[in-house]
C-alpha cells in the first residue's frame, strides 16, 4: 500500500511540474528521431504548426499520466494473478482459409474461440485449415501459424 501511495504521489507530481513549467514541457523532437521527423514531414511544419502540435503532446501526455495514475490506484494489493486467455498454450486450428492478415483480420478456430488481430501488420500467404498455436508474450497473445515463420498479436474476442 505504501509503495502504491508513493507512486500515485510521484505521477501526480510529474503532471503538476508538466502542467505548470514551460521549460519542462515537451517537444516533438524529443520523442521522435531525426529519421522519423523526416518520413512524418514534421520537419516542414511552421513554427506555428510545430506549437500547436507540442501542445498536443504534453496535453496527450498529461492524460496519459493521469490515467496510469488513477488505474494504479484501482489495482488490489495482494490479488492473485489472473491467467491469461492464451496461457497455458493453445492448439487449434483454423476453420478453413486463411490468406494471412492485414490489420483486423479475424480468427475461427475449430475449438469454437474467436481471436483477432491486436496489432497492424501485413502478411499474405494462403493456407486451408493449418494448424495454430497461440501462446503468450510479454506483449501479449501472439498467433504463430503452420508452416509460416512470421507471428500475429491477437485478441480473443469470444
Amino acid at each position: 500500500m505504501r509503495k502504491l501511495a508513493l507512486s500515485v504521489f510521484m505521477g501526480l507530481l510529474a503532471l503538476h511540474d508538466l502542467a505548470d513549467s514551460p521549460a519542462k514541457q515537451m517537444k516533438i523532437e524529443q520523442v521522435m528521431t531525426p529519421k522519423e521527423m523526416q518520413d512524418t514531414g514534421i520537419g516542414t511544419l511552421t513554427a506555428s504548426q510545430r506549437q500547436a502540435l507540442n501542445d498536443w503532446l504534453n496535453r496527450y501526455t498529461l492524460k496519459l499520466l493521469l490515467a496510469a495514475s488513477q488505474q494504479e490506484r484501482t489495482i488490489p494489493q495482494n490479488q492473485p494473478a489472473v491467467r491469461s486467455s492464451c496461457s497455458p498454450a493453445i492448439e487449434s486450428t483454423i476453420s478453413g482459409e486463411i490468406e494471412g492478415w492485414d490489420g483486423d483480420t479475424i480468427f475461427k478456430l475449430d475449438n469454437g474461440q474467436i481471436w483477432q488481430q491486436a496489432e497492424y501488420d501485413y502478411t499474405y500467404f494462403y493456407a486451408y485449415r493449418p494448424d495454430v498455436t497461440i501462446y503468450q508474450t510479454s506483449a501479449g497473445c501472439r498467433m504463430k501459424v503452420e508452416d509460416e515463420t512470421e507471428t500475429v498479436l491477437v485478441k480473443r474476442i469470444k
